[in-house]
């Protein structure tokens, strides 16, 4: 798959060293403000209801292995990759049939349903597909919760997750884990409304819980919410994706600016290590994705890297085109190469970390 064919529905992330930074290439449509992802809706089968297959045997060797199971050490390796699945733009059979599974490491589906009594399903049946598919070359297959949507509403999962439900909530989550042959359960709570005071003990005893079944707890996390997320509840995390996108508001402002710019990244990838995360456990999120301001446009609109790439050729080899008065900003092709290859620079380095630390790795396009 190339990055021209990539839409709403697919992103992938390849290999990166960075210093021990791994690398999150996040191609879904963003909405409203900065740096979070799509929340997708519709319901599925739930755990124990007979909708998903059952993975009994599959859990067992997913959990074996090389990289498979869960530890206090656990992350991406340097040259770990990184697979977002969200069923927003359609089901996953548009191409998760025709996709390389070889070329990740980990599969994350977004995201999961929920409904008022805690049981956990998934909405596309084609999950179990691609959670099979995996298996064969030992990926990792992780199931999103929340999304963007717990920035404005989190009434549902914050009463699931508050002190008098927890127990039972993690249970369950743990229970759809280990019964559809899941490897880790990512927790995608943004903004401080859903980060709050439940957000830690939530975190640490679903880390806990999972880590018995040997599987992995991982999150969603970015420095305008930073504040709201302890330090206890980082190290609870086997790995934390670092939306570093959606920076300055591009879907809520007037004026076009880049939405995620090398510094940009770098100083949110910066935050997050100052904050105690260790490089090997950040995992850097780059767009494949961009947005355009039309004249008169109060606001940047995203637009999928094909549509760009047809309708904008020079923005896709600059990161910016102005042309009839449209304005587009993304990353470039170039610019994502670039964020992989930061530790070659001999004048960029990662905070910590000296250049030329660790090999950079290229972008299959």
């Amino acid at each position: 798959m190339s990055l021209e064919n990539l839409g709403w529905t697919a992103a992938f992330c390849l290999a990166v060293g960075l210093a021990g930074v791994a690398c999150l290439v996040h191609g879904q449509r963003r909405q409203r403000r900065r740096g979070r992802r799509a929340q997708s809706g519709g319901s599925g089968p739930s755990a124990g209801s007979g909708g998903a297959p059952s993975a009994a045997g599959n859990a067992g060797s997913a959990a074996s292995g090389g990289n498979a199971g869960a530890s206090s050490g656990s992350r991406p390796e340097a040259s770990a990759q990184w697979l977002i699945c969200p069923a927003i733009g359609g089901p996953l059979a548009g191409w998760a049939s025709s996709f390389d599974f070889s070329r990740v490491s980990y599969v994350d589906l977004c995201f999961a349903s929920v409904d008022a009594t805690g049981s956990v399903s998934y909405p596309d049946a084609m999950a179990w597909r691609v959670r099979d598919g995996r298996a064969q070359g030992g990926r990792q297959t992780c199931m999103a919760l929340g999304g963007a949507s717990t920035i404005s509403d989190f009434s549902l999962l914050g009463g699931l997750v508050s002190a008098p439900n927890r127990a039972a909530f993690v249970a369950k989550d743990q229970d759809y884990a280990v019964s559809t042959g899941l490897d880790c359960i990512d927790v995608d709570f943004e903004g401080p409304t859903a980060v709050n005071a439940d957000y830690e003990p939530f975190v640490t005893l679903l880390s806990a819980s999972l880590k018995a079944k040997g599987k992995e707890t991982t999150a969603a996390i970015a420095s305008w919410f930073g504040p709201q997320v302890t330090t206890t509840a980082l190290q609870a995390f086997d790995f934390a994706n670092v939306m570093a996108y959606d920076l300055h508001n591009p879907g809520g402002n007037a004026t076009p600016i880049q939405s995620s710019s090398t510094t940009d990244a770098k100083a949110e990838i910066d935050y997050w290590v100052g904050r105690g995360l260790p490089k090997d456990k950040a995992v850097l999120g780059v767009p494949f994705y961009g947005y355009r301001w039309k004249p008169g446009a109060t606001a940047g609109e995203a637009v999928i890297y094909s549509e760009l790439l047809t309708t904008y050729g020079a923005a896709a080899g600059n990161g910016r085109d102005h042309a009839d008065g449209v304005t587009v900003y993304l990353n470039s092709k170039a610019t994502i190469v670039a964020k992989t290859q930061w530790p070659h620079s001999t004048a960029e380095s990662w905070p910590g970390s000296s250049a030329k630390t660790r090999p950079g790795h290229g972008i299959a396009a």
